[in-house]
């Protein structure tokens, strides 16, 4: 009837759905990684500032400038600002498509009850063509029977004929 291509229609949409989940929680554990390494980063970064703070007072205590682990220290950190800055356009961009997903998901479900309310219609159509089939069926029938009883009613009158022209014969 008119489910096929309708259940094959619900089937590939559905796995395009499962698809794009599988892509979606595969970037989810792609940002857990990048959350992670970034969180091991910054510890990295802040025992180097506690190291840093230790050398400091310690040449303080002397007198020394430390102009060299300061540079190097201010280089690595401008290398950890640049990953801070790459890492909030990979979060942004991804609950961008977070919300992408979700919409795309809203908008498969609403035109999927709409494929629903078609199909319930369709069936309601059928529902209603059955039923007036059935009644042809039944007038088809009703006029065969009367056409039989016709035939039987002539076949008497043409035998009731025979009898009456033997009956004048004899």
């Amino acid at each position: 009837m008119s489910c096929s291509p309708y259940c094959n229609s619900c089937q590939q949409k559905l796995i395009k759905k499962l698809q794009a989940e599988k892509a979606f929680l595969e970037e989810i554990q792609r940002f857990q990684e990048t959350m992670k390494s970034f969180r091991e980063k910054i510890k990295g970064f802040r025992e180097n500032i506690r190291d840093f703070k230790m050398a400091i007072h310690a040449f303080c205590d002397e007198e020394k400038p430390i102009w060299e682990e300061e540079a190097a220290f201010r280089e690595e950190e401008k290398a950890i600002q640049e990953e801070a800055e790459a890492f909030w356009m990979v979060y942004r961009d991804f609950w961008k498509d977070c919300n992408a997903f979700w919409k795309k998901d809203k908008d498969f479900w609403k035109g999927d009850k709409l494929l629903w309310e078609k199909d319930r219609v369709l069936l309601d159509e059928d529902r209603v063509l059955w039923a007036d089939e059935e009644a042809l069926w039944a007038d088809e029938t009703a006029l065969l029977e009367e056409e039989r009883a016709l035939w039987e009613n002539e076949e008497a009158l043409q035998e009731g004929e025979k009898k009456t022209s033997r009956s004048m014969k004899g």
